[in-house]
């Protein structure tokens, strides 16, 4: 039989194997993959997961240590020799999408996902013919890694052939166990250091909520607390090392608190989806997190929507023209009469909603956009591309906004007049009875301040106040907007001189507090 050289196998990443594997090491069923082999407690070192020592993996590790010339070869990873096994099952004409390939990896307590794959059948079932190539393509990986860690497996899957599997990365952070998982209230230390070329570790941890602290780090090491609360969700962590001035990513898992890791991984349809259904099932998986943090859920809003879709297919159409993305998120959200004092904006490239999911996920930045307790309102942009190999992908726009909600405009203007009175009576000052008349032109006056977007002529103002000076010796007027409208009970003007007073409330959009803005007008007047 013919060795295949390096560049062969490489050639040959992502051919489907042949025949029908003896052993499962995952099941793919239903739209998902689920290992057969069981999960790692822990991210980090696991003495309990090892190599083969015989047959390809123990004659891949004496070529490479005969090449080596003196020096630490490329090492066996049992965790990554238990990913390369999991995808001996793995059977499409391509590789795993990034979404099976970041699973696995934490599911065998990697805690950076591996992304060198190799996964092609060889017209061999000799071992000395198998190992070769497979060391070629090993060491080609460590001509640029500092550290690199391989986990190789192989399977005969009909006579002559033997299916092989080869996972490779790079080694640069030397981690003490951490728990995937950890109880409501619970805690754990996460400590290590950067190796090789990488200095000065930065730790990003996002909690359960979004939120995301960075504790300093000395010299190589680093150490946080990580601290689930008393909600599920998930701890995100991300650590960086410097190289000669440039970040380079050592780290990035999730710690599960109160609720267990994943076991299986839904994979993407073989069809791409439509734009619409895309959009949708993201938001979807976004709220559903947000549910389990505590969260309220974000409602979907057409015309933010709308928005989002435009800045992706501008995004997709700079892509292919090598031109500059747009960033006039404000403006193109202002002329569909969207303004909001709380703007964010998501962007990735993704195969599938639930990839898109898992790269914002991953992201504290990200992350602490989509779980905002402010934003109350999304929408969200799919535009279709492909790629060089032909592959459908979406560019993805997550746009997340504050909207107030429409009230009950009687119910808080009674609010309103109790907050005033309250105030009044904290601050010793006369108490103040209802007049109709006054509550009559406030009613007037704030509707159309409502219509104007706050912004009500000064003439309109004074035809608008000028009769009730043939009944008020004098009037105090208070008005505008607030994010709580009950805060105007707290202006010193309506400590103001007064016998009576009238309170018009409206809502409509302000410039800078967007749609269903409060806006309140008080008048408080001594009749003649």
């Amino acid at each position: 039989m013919r060795a295949l050289g390096h560049a062969a196998l490489l050639l040959a990443c992502g051919c489907a194997g042949l025949g029908v594997n003896k052993r499962s090491p995952a099941n793919i069923a239903n739209g998902a993959l689920t290992p057969t082999l069981p999960p790692a407690a822990n991210y980090g070192p696991d003495a309990t997961k090892t190599c083969p020592t015989a047959g390809a993996n123990g004659e891949v590790a004496s070529l490479l240590a005969e090449q080596s010339q003196g020096k630490t070869p490329p090492q066996q990873d049992g965790r990554l020799c238990e990913m390369a096994e999991t995808l001996l099952s793995w059977d499409p004409a391509e590789l795993p999408p990034d979404q099976v390939l970041s699973f696995l990896s934490f599911y065998f307590g990697l805690p950076q996902p591996a992304r060198r794959i190799v996964i092609t059948s060889i017209e061999s079932e000799d071992v000395r013919q198998l190992a070769p190539p497979l060391a070629d393509g090993v060491q080609s990986f460590a001509a640029t890694a500092a550290l690199p860690r391989y986990g190789l497996s192989t399977q005969r899957v009909k006579k002559g052939t033997t299916k092989v599997v080869l996972v490779m990365q790079e080694g640069t952070l030397e981690l003490e166990p951490v728990p995937r998982k950890l109880a409501p209230g619970a805690q754990a230390t996460l400590s290590g250091r950067v190796a090789g070329p990488l200095e000065n570790p930065k730790v990003t941890v996002s909690d359960v909520l979004g939120h995301f602290e960075t504790p300093k780090a000395e010299g190589k090491s680093f150490k946080a607390e990580l601290r689930c609360g008393d909600k599920r969700g998930k701890i995100v962590v991300e650590i960086h090392g410097e190289e000669q001035g440039s970040e380079v990513p050592a780290a990035n898992f999730p710690v599960h608190c109160g609720e267990d890791p994943p076991t299986s991984v839904a994979l993407a349809p073989q069809q791409p989806e439509a734009p619409a259904a895309f959009e949708k099932k993201l938001l979807e998986l976004i709220n559903a997190e947000r549910s389990t943090a505590g969260l309220k859920p974000l409602e979907w809003d057409d015309a933010v929507a709308g928005v989002a879709r435009e800045v992706s297919e501008a995004r997709r159409e700079a892509m292919k023209g090598g031109s500059s993305v747009p960033s006039d998120i404000v403006q193109r959200l202002k002329k569909v009469d969207v303004i909001s004092p709380l703007i964010l904006q998501n962007s990735a490239q993704a195969r599938s909603a639930e990839d898109a999911a898992t790269r914002f996920l991953m992201s504290p930045a990200h992350r602490a956009h989509y779980l905002s307790a402010e934003a109350t309102h999304a929408g969200i942009g799919a535009a279709a591309l492909t790629d060089a190999a032909g592959k459908p992908f979406a560019v993805v726009t997550e746009l997340f906004v504050k909207e107030l909600q429409p009230l009950d405009v009687a119910e808080l203007r009674e609010k309103l007049y109790g907050a005033l009175a309250r105030r009044r009576s904290g601050a010793r000052a006369p108490a103040l009875r209802k007049d109709a008349g006054l509550e009559e032109t406030g009613q007037k006056y704030a509707t159309e301040l409502a219509a104007a977007r706050g912004e009500l002529p000064k003439p309109r103002e004074k035809e608008l106040t000028s009769p009730l000076y043939k009944q008020f010796l004098s009037v105090n007027v208070l008005g505008g907007a607030k994010n709580d409208p009950l805060e105007f009970a707290e202006e010193p003007g309506v400590l103001s001189t007064g016998k009576v007073m009238g309170v018009g409330v409206a809502q409509g959009t302000h410039p800078v507090l967007g749609k269903n803005t409060v806006f309140v007008v008080i008048l408080i007047g001594t009749r003649r």
